[in-house]
């Protein structure tokens, strides 16, 4: 009997919807049974204890990240940085899917706020700390899964 694994997927919401989908459905087609915050709403404490067993759960984390740092909670930390804060302080092992910086991206999926890009490229950095890969495209986030 094959065994089957929850991955937890993480993202930015809005600018990373299709690219999300894809992936899932990736867990999908391998067996396993993916798990995201697009399931809750973050912007409670209530919900983020939710988010917390979820991620607690699970067997993997996997995050994805392209030019959109996020919604961020009270301090300023984006919810997605703060789900993959947590699951590394729970050593849920993690998957980070960074878009290559040459490939082509429209620009009403990206932060304008310097503040924003500034938090994103550090939230990059920690994320490539750990494994990462790179996609330039949906079918090739697919194809990385």
């Amino acid at each position: 009997m094959s065994s089957k694994f929850q991955v937890f997927v993480s993202s930015t919401f809005r600018d990373l919807h299709d690219e999300r989908d894809l992936v899932i459905k990736a867990i999908l087609e391998m067996g396993h049974i993916p798990v995201g915050m697009e399931m809750f709403s973050a912007a409670d404490e209530e919900q983020w204890n939710i988010i917390k067993k979820q991620i607690d759960q699970s067997d993997y984390y996997i995050v994805i990240a392209a030019h959109c740092y996020g919604t961020c909670d009270a301090t300023g930390l984006s919810y997605t940085e703060k789900e993959y804060d947590y699951a590394l302080s729970q050593q849920v092992p993690t998957l980070g899917f960074i878009l290559d910086d040459s490939a082509s991206w429209p620009r009403d999926r990206s932060d304008t706020d310097e503040t924003a890009i500034q938090r994103l490229k550090a939230f990059k950095e920690k994320v490539k700390l750990k494994p990462v890969s790179f996609w330039k495209n949906g079918e090739d986030l697919y194809g990385r899964c």
